[in-house]
Protein backbone atom coordinates (compact mmCIF):
# COMPACT_ATOMS: atom_id res chain seq x y z
CA UNK A 1 0.00 0.00 0.00
CA UNK A 2 1.34 3.50 -0.88
CA UNK A 3 1.11 6.33 1.66
CA UNK A 4 1.20 8.83 -1.06
CA UNK A 5 -2.02 10.04 -2.17
CA UNK A 6 -3.40 9.92 -5.60
CA UNK A 7 -3.37 12.73 -8.49
CA UNK A 8 -6.34 13.19 -10.65
CA UNK A 9 -6.40 14.20 -14.09
CA UNK A 10 -8.38 14.82 -17.42
CA UNK A 11 -7.62 11.91 -19.30
CA UNK A 12 -6.71 11.99 -22.75
CA UNK A 13 -6.77 9.49 -26.29
CA UNK A 14 -3.26 8.51 -24.79
CA UNK A 15 -4.54 7.15 -21.44
CA UNK A 16 -7.09 5.24 -23.63
CA UNK A 17 -5.07 1.94 -23.36
CA UNK A 18 -4.65 1.85 -19.76
CA UNK A 19 -8.44 2.50 -19.55
CA UNK A 20 -9.67 -0.50 -21.77
CA UNK A 21 -6.87 -2.58 -20.01
CA UNK A 22 -8.39 -1.77 -16.83
CA UNK A 23 -11.76 -2.26 -17.63
CA UNK A 24 -11.18 -5.45 -19.63
CA UNK A 25 -9.58 -6.62 -16.24
CA UNK A 26 -12.83 -6.49 -14.36
CA UNK A 27 -14.36 -7.84 -17.41
CA UNK A 28 -12.50 -10.98 -17.22
CA UNK A 29 -12.93 -11.20 -13.37
CA UNK A 30 -16.89 -11.34 -13.61
CA UNK A 31 -19.39 -10.05 -11.19
CA UNK A 32 -18.41 -6.48 -11.30
CA UNK A 33 -19.16 -4.76 -14.65
CA UNK A 34 -22.78 -5.56 -16.98
CA UNK A 35 -20.53 -6.37 -20.08
CA UNK A 36 -19.82 -9.69 -21.21
CA UNK A 37 -17.36 -9.30 -23.60
CA UNK A 38 -13.85 -7.20 -23.82
CA UNK A 39 -14.24 -3.36 -24.93
CA UNK A 40 -11.93 -2.36 -27.82
CA UNK A 41 -9.78 0.74 -28.23
CA UNK A 42 -12.05 2.12 -30.90
CA UNK A 43 -14.59 1.73 -28.47
CA UNK A 44 -13.30 3.48 -25.55
CA UNK A 45 -12.25 6.14 -28.23
CA UNK A 46 -15.77 7.14 -29.57
CA UNK A 47 -16.75 6.87 -25.32
CA UNK A 48 -14.22 9.38 -24.81
CA UNK A 49 -15.39 11.64 -27.38
CA UNK A 50 -19.41 11.70 -25.91
CA UNK A 51 -17.17 12.86 -22.10
CA UNK A 52 -16.29 16.50 -22.79
CA UNK A 53 -14.11 17.94 -20.48
CA UNK A 54 -16.40 20.42 -19.18
CA UNK A 55 -20.06 18.64 -18.69
CA UNK A 56 -18.94 15.04 -18.22
CA UNK A 57 -15.20 14.41 -17.45
CA UNK A 58 -13.60 11.68 -17.91
CA UNK A 59 -10.06 11.28 -15.27
CA UNK A 60 -7.29 8.85 -14.67
CA UNK A 61 -6.27 8.38 -11.25
CA UNK A 62 -2.35 7.80 -11.20
CA UNK A 63 -0.42 6.49 -8.28
CA UNK A 64 2.97 6.18 -7.58
CA UNK A 65 3.41 7.20 -11.44
CA UNK A 66 1.39 5.03 -12.79
CA UNK A 67 -2.21 4.73 -13.63
CA UNK A 68 -3.90 2.88 -10.97
CA UNK A 69 -7.64 3.63 -12.05
CA UNK A 70 -10.31 5.96 -13.96
CA UNK A 71 -13.31 7.57 -13.23
CA UNK A 72 -15.66 9.77 -14.84
CA UNK A 73 -19.37 11.43 -14.56
CA UNK A 74 -22.22 10.52 -17.30
CA UNK A 75 -25.48 11.94 -18.48
CA UNK A 76 -28.35 10.36 -17.28
CA UNK A 77 -31.21 10.56 -19.90
CA UNK A 78 -29.88 13.80 -21.53
CA UNK A 79 -32.57 14.79 -23.75
CA UNK A 80 -34.79 15.04 -20.25
CA UNK A 81 -33.57 18.66 -19.37
CA UNK A 82 -35.43 17.88 -15.64
CA UNK A 83 -32.23 15.71 -14.93
CA UNK A 84 -29.62 17.94 -15.99
CA UNK A 85 -28.51 18.07 -12.23
CA UNK A 86 -27.83 14.28 -12.11
CA UNK A 87 -25.02 12.58 -12.89
CA UNK A 88 -23.63 8.66 -13.07
CA UNK A 89 -20.55 7.93 -11.75
CA UNK A 90 -18.17 5.32 -12.73
CA UNK A 91 -14.74 3.93 -11.35
CA UNK A 92 -12.68 1.19 -11.84
CA UNK A 93 -9.15 0.49 -10.29
CA UNK A 94 -6.26 -1.76 -11.77
CA UNK A 95 -6.62 -4.87 -10.23
CA UNK A 96 -2.87 -4.37 -8.26
CA UNK A 97 -4.57 -1.34 -6.27
CA UNK A 98 -7.90 -3.04 -5.12
CA UNK A 99 -8.23 -3.55 -1.13
CA UNK A 100 -6.26 -0.15 0.00
CA UNK A 101 -8.59 2.68 -0.01
CA UNK A 102 -7.81 4.11 -3.21
CA UNK A 103 -11.35 3.73 -4.19
CA UNK A 104 -12.71 5.08 -1.28
CA UNK A 105 -10.53 8.31 -2.48
CA UNK A 106 -11.55 8.31 -6.00
CA UNK A 107 -15.60 8.25 -4.82
CA UNK A 108 -14.30 11.33 -2.63
CA UNK A 109 -13.00 13.07 -5.21
CA UNK A 110 -16.33 12.55 -7.38
CA UNK A 111 -17.95 13.95 -4.65
CA UNK A 112 -16.29 16.65 -4.42
CA UNK A 113 -16.48 17.53 -8.23
CA UNK A 114 -19.99 16.97 -8.67
CA UNK A 115 -21.19 20.40 -7.37
CA UNK A 116 -18.86 22.20 -9.79
CA UNK A 117 -19.74 20.53 -12.72
CA UNK A 118 -23.47 21.59 -11.66
CA UNK A 119 -24.62 18.39 -10.11
CA UNK A 120 -27.11 18.25 -6.91
CA UNK A 121 -26.75 14.03 -7.16
CA UNK A 122 -24.89 11.38 -8.43
CA UNK A 123 -25.59 7.46 -8.56
CA UNK A 124 -24.20 4.52 -9.41
CA UNK A 125 -25.26 1.34 -10.91
CA UNK A 126 -23.67 -1.54 -9.79
CA UNK A 127 -24.03 -5.10 -10.31
CA UNK A 128 -25.93 -6.46 -7.37
CA UNK A 129 -22.81 -9.22 -6.99
CA UNK A 130 -20.11 -6.25 -6.62
CA UNK A 131 -20.10 -6.48 -2.83
CA UNK A 132 -17.03 -4.21 -2.43
CA UNK A 133 -18.75 -1.65 -4.37
CA UNK A 134 -21.67 -1.29 -2.55
CA UNK A 135 -19.62 -1.70 0.66
CA UNK A 136 -17.73 1.29 -0.45
CA UNK A 137 -20.40 3.59 -1.94
CA UNK A 138 -22.46 3.14 1.88
CA UNK A 139 -19.50 3.70 3.87
CA UNK A 140 -19.14 7.14 1.53
CA UNK A 141 -22.55 8.10 2.22
CA UNK A 142 -24.71 6.52 -0.56
CA UNK A 143 -27.82 5.38 -0.54
CA UNK A 144 -29.61 2.37 -2.31
CA UNK A 145 -32.15 4.00 -4.16
CA UNK A 146 -33.39 1.26 -5.99
CA UNK A 147 -32.41 -2.38 -7.23
CA UNK A 148 -33.65 -3.99 -10.60
CA UNK A 149 -33.57 -7.92 -9.88
CA UNK A 150 -32.78 -10.46 -12.13
CA UNK A 151 -32.07 -8.59 -14.81
CA UNK A 152 -28.79 -9.61 -16.16
CA UNK A 153 -27.09 -12.98 -16.94
CA UNK A 154 -23.81 -12.62 -16.10
CA UNK A 155 -21.38 -15.66 -16.18
CA UNK A 156 -23.71 -17.63 -16.79
CA UNK A 157 -25.63 -16.53 -13.25
CA UNK A 158 -28.51 -14.67 -12.93
CA UNK A 159 -28.37 -11.27 -11.33
CA UNK A 160 -29.43 -7.72 -10.46
CA UNK A 161 -28.70 -4.38 -10.87
CA UNK A 162 -28.45 -1.86 -8.03
CA UNK A 163 -28.85 1.76 -7.80
CA UNK A 164 -26.76 3.93 -5.42
CA UNK A 165 -27.33 7.66 -4.79
CA UNK A 166 -26.36 10.54 -3.19
CA UNK A 167 -27.60 14.09 -3.00
CA UNK A 168 -24.56 16.65 -2.96
CA UNK A 169 -27.29 20.10 -2.37
CA UNK A 170 -30.95 20.64 -1.09
CA UNK A 171 -33.06 21.13 -3.74
CA UNK A 172 -34.89 24.48 -3.66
Amino acid sequence: MSNSSPTFRLATANDLPAIVDILNQAIRAGGKAAYTEEIDLAERTAWLGQHPADRWPVYVVKQEDEIAGWCCFSPYRPARKALATLAEITYYLHPRWQGQGLGGQIVDFLVQQGPTLGYRNLFAVIMDTNEASYRLLEKKGFQRWGHLPEVAILNGQVCGQVYYGRALATLK
